[in-house]
């Protein structure tokens, strides 16, 4: 588990509250409860939001066979969040470090059209697109299950759980919601967090009680736990 210890000498850096102009940013720094506080690349984390944990995005590349171009084959774990599942107690500030770009930290939320996997109250929380290097951080206040996913990366299974608190929490909040109003995650992602329809909630390391017990879970801990990859080909025209 990575630690980020308060004692750090971390200078107040040029991050950001989204959506505020510059200069608009609370003094001291706050995680706005939508949407974080972004933090660019090569720039400092305020001393004040030293988070509790970091959760790196990440892409391994030896999952990505480009050998077929224009074809290209996704394996399962390829983008990945790490930690896939992490248990955080209620206040906890997490740092998502962006190690590669492209990607974003968002909520499955009716307020995004999709399953409601936050709890009730908590608002469509997301990141924006965050280059290199650069950190979202949150402060998860609200016990319960958080499933979170990255937008553009989504179909090849770029998702992770987070629990917050220690005790017994649903996964889906309105299971009863239809599909075409709360839409499930798609892609490899249906495979590591559930489809949330039937009772699914995906793989068994990824249990609540399980990421309570372990603490946190890797993306190597999982990996054989969906064998599956994607390819991608030229597009085709529609007849």
């Amino acid at each position: 588990m990575k630690l980020l210890g308060a004692g750090g000498a971390l200078s107040l850096g040029a991050g950001t509250v989204a959506a505020a102009r510059p200069g608009d940013q609370p003094n001291p720094p706050l995680t706005d409860s939508q949407f974080g506080f972004s933090v660019a690349g090569g720039d400092d984390i305020p001393q004040r939001l030293t988070p509790n944990y970091t959760v790196d995005l990440d892409v391994d590349i030896d999952r990505i066979d480009q050998s077929n171009l224009p074809a290209i084959t996704i394996e399962f774990g390829a983008f990945h969040f790490e930690q896939v599942g992490l248990n955080v107690e209620p206040g906890s500030v997490v740092a998502f470090d962006f190690v590669t770009p492209e990607h974003t930290v968002t909520a499955y939320h009716p307020g995004l059209d999709r399953q409601q996997r936050v709890p009730d109250g908590v608002p469509a929380l997301s990141s924006p697109v965050i280059d290199t290097a650069g950190y979202w951080l949150y402060t998860f206040e609200e016990a319960g299950v958080y499933d979170l996913f990255c937008a553009p990366h989504e179909a090849f299974g770029m998702g992770m759980r987070l629990v917050v608190g220690d005790g017994e929490y649903d996964v889906v909040q309105n299971p009863s919601c239809p599909p075409t109003q709360c839409r499930p995650p798609i892609g490899l992602t249906t495979l590591l967090l559930g489809s949330g329809l039937g009772g699914d909630v995906g793989i068994d390391a990824l249990d609540p009680s399980n990421i309570q017990s372990e603490g946190e879970v890797l993306i190597d801990d999982v990996v054989d736990d969906v064998p599956y990859e994607v390819t991608l080909t030229a597009p085709t025209p529609i007849s």
